[in-house]
């Protein structure tokens, strides 16, 4: 069984005392979940901030000034931000970039999405560099913990690219399958995982207790002060240790806010504090040790457990992440933001437990690809820390509002909070953006590419929406123009779907004036996407009968739900008469085809062919919503764009 689908149960049980004794399983369970990613970076986070930029000796005021900006940042942008703040921000529940984003977007008319603010445009494009950093996360972490084993023996250094290929290769190919057995696994092996960390560090901070100074602050300031620019490079490296810091707010449905403050409190924060500082000392006592500083705090016995050991943790880490880009996608698709893609239920159990084989796909071709072109973790985390850097700026920005609109805050608490949080996000943002043409440019590659897609899909479903909208007609002229020129009535029942609450659809008006015929029972159906992740069941489904034999039928459903045609019957059963048949009846809905439009606001040519690519290659929706493909009748009905 997937850990999050089982902690998602764990979280919903009623709160109490039996609650609280499940705080523990979830504390647990969020170990490889939330913090994989972050919990991994001591494999690469610390040699790397001696090689970026012009690189630094292994000098005391070095190791020490580069300890205390870890620790600071740890503290600063983990502790103070996500954990204390951002956590709070959640929507009913849900956390995430396109969870916060839901909160912000401005309402519009049912069936028309909204137009996006700068925060939307912000969001959006901060939601694509968590899709350029799931590409990177996988590639560095199990290409770094792979090359432990050319510590241990340099006759393994030919072939840690092809090890780590093909473990890349088998993540991939099992997604299918389900993450289930891997998900199982995930919090014994995190434990041992963050274990080993604590203790490798401990050992080493024993032979070298001074190494802690480095928790005074000052030790930071001075680094800076003393390299000045060269410093802020530094902060390029720095911030890769509190890479997956984002996973903490994204995954927040799954385990709640209590339970994933204690696993960093309780276990990842320690165990992180005492591995960098154990590679500090280590490195204080053997300058030679900081060509892989963190295997080399292991006695030789011990390294190839530790590389088995460092990629079991490195593969949960890389799985909670595709799994967490499936979910970003669905997420993505439901809010409007992507056409429909194929979902594949992995667990008839387990609702969440998704697999999405075309983002699959492209993770598993980017995550080679990057392995075969940069080979080894020190070159690759070049690519590195920029995309978590733009997300962390997008959350500093956009946090002001939530407190500001949602919990009342004054600007006199707001301004200073943000003000700090931007220092630090700005500083780590210029640290990294001279990294952009040694390998930055491949997350804001991605990032950029996603955006286009989310900007072109929903600006061309706005055009689309507004002009099928202005082609419905008023319920009372369709009624009068109905009873002019009487129609043949049939037995049966037809549904005809429509984004839209209000009005006659254009699809039935052009079905009447071409063939004069009606059903029996003529039935409109919308489905409403709502901004908050899920609906009352109660408030599921609502029945107007507009007129004898038209009846309106409005299914609401939150951007974590997945509506389904034969779940929205069932519900409105009780609400309607039995002669209206909907077991056997039949479905119609537009197909909209684009022609160019001629005004001033048009569509660019390019983005005009990308909608169109975009909506000939989507999942049908009648796919998505459950529909008997032999009941199917579809209208093509030109839009202009």
């Amino acid at each position: 069984m997937d850990t999050t689908a089982a902690a998602a149960r764990l979280r919903s049980s009623e709160p109490g005392p039996a609650g609280e004794t499940r705080m523990g399983p979830l504390a647990l369970a969020a170990l490889g979940v939330v913090f994989g990613d972050i919990g991994t970076s001591p494999l690469y986070a610390f040699k790397q901030c001696f090689t970026t930029g012009r690189g630094f000796s292994p000098a005391p005021e070095h190791v020490l000034g580069i300890l205390s900006l870890i620790t600071w940042a740890l503290i600063l942008v983990v502790c103070v931000k996500y954990a204390t703040i951002v956590l709070r921000a959640d929507n009913d529940g849900e956390g995430g970039t396109l969870a916060l984003l839901a909160q912000l977007r401005p309402t519009s008319r049912v069936g028309i999405p909204a137009r996006l603010t700068f925060v939307g445009f912000m969001l959006l494009f901060a939601a694509g560099m968590v899709f350029g950093d799931g590409v990177i996360t996988p590639a560095i972490s199990v290409l770094s913990a792979v090359e432990g084993i050319g510590v241990a023996t340099s006759a393994a250094q030919p072939f840690i690219v092809p090890i780590t290929v093909a473990i890349l290769l088998g993540l991939f190919a099992v997604q299918a399958r389900g993450a289930g057995r891997i998900g199982a696994v995930f919090g014994p092996v995190m434990v041992a995982w963050f274990a080993a960390l604590a203790a490798g560090g401990a050992f080493e901070i024993v032979r070298d207790p001074h190494v802690l100074v480095a928790l005074n602050p000052l030790y930071a300031l001075a680094f800076v002060a003393r390299n000045g620019f060269a410093a802020i490079l530094v902060l390029g490296a720095v911030v890769l240790c509190v890479t997956g810091v984002e996973a903490m707010f994204a995954d927040l449905a799954h385990f709640g806010r209590n339970a994933i403050r204690m696993a960093w409190y309780c276990i990842v924060f320690p165990a992180l504090l005492l591995n960098y500082y154990g590679q500090g000392a280590l490195t204080l006592a053997d300058p030679a040790a900081l060509q892989n500083p963190f295997y080399a705090m292991f006695p030789g016995w011990s390294l190839i457990p530790m590389v088995m050991l460092a990629t079991a943790a490195t593969v949960i880490a890389s799985q909670a992440l595709i799994t967490g880009a499936f979910s970003l996608t669905q997420q993505a698709v439901q809010l409007g933001y992507l056409p429909r893609l194929k979902v594949v239920h992995t667990s008839h159990a387990v609702e969440g437990q998704i697999y999405m084989p075309f983002v699959n796909m492209c993770l598993a071709i980017a995550c080679l690809a990057l392995v075969f072109w940069f080979r080894s973790s020190d070159r690759l985390g070049a690519a590195y820390g920029l995309a978590v850097t733009v997300t962390m700026l997008a959350d500093s920005l956009t946090i002001g509002w939530v407190l500001r609109g949602r919990f009342g805050w004054r600007l006199a608490q707001i301004v200073p909070l943000i003000a700090l949080f931007l220092v630090v996000d700005l500083a780590f943002l210029a640290g990294n953006l001279p990294k952009f043409a040694e390998g930055g440019y491949i997350p804001v590659g991605i990032a950029v590419v996603i955006f286009t897609l989310f900007t072109t899909w929903l600006s061309g479903r706005r055009r689309l929406a507004t002009a099928l909208a202005a082609l419905s007609t008023p319920i009372a002229e369709f009624v009068r123009e109905v009873k002019q020129k009487p129609a043949t009535i049939t037995d049966g029942t037809a549904i005809f779907l429509t984004p839209h609450p209000e009005g006659i659809p254009f699809i039935l008006r052009h079905h009447w004036l071409r063939s004069r015929v009606l059903r029996e029972e003529v039935v409109l159906l919308t489905l409403v996407n709502h901004r908050r992740p899920y609906v009352d069941p109660a408030e599921r489904v609502h029945v107007e009968q507009i007129v004898p034999r038209l009846t309106r039928i409005t299914a609401h459903y939150g951007f974590m739900e997945t509506p389904d045609v034969g779940d929205v019957l069932r519900r409105c059963r009780p609400q309607i008469p039995r002669a209206i048949d909907l077991e056997d009846a039949d479905y119609f809905l537009a197909r909209p085809r684009i022609v160019p439009d001629t005004g001033p606001r048009t569509f660019p040519k390019w983005r005009r062919w990308l909608l169109s690519y975009m909506m000939r290659n989507a999942n049908p929706l009648t796919d998505s919503l459950g529909i008997p493909p032999d009941r199917i009748i579809e209208f093509g009905v030109a839009l202009k764009v």
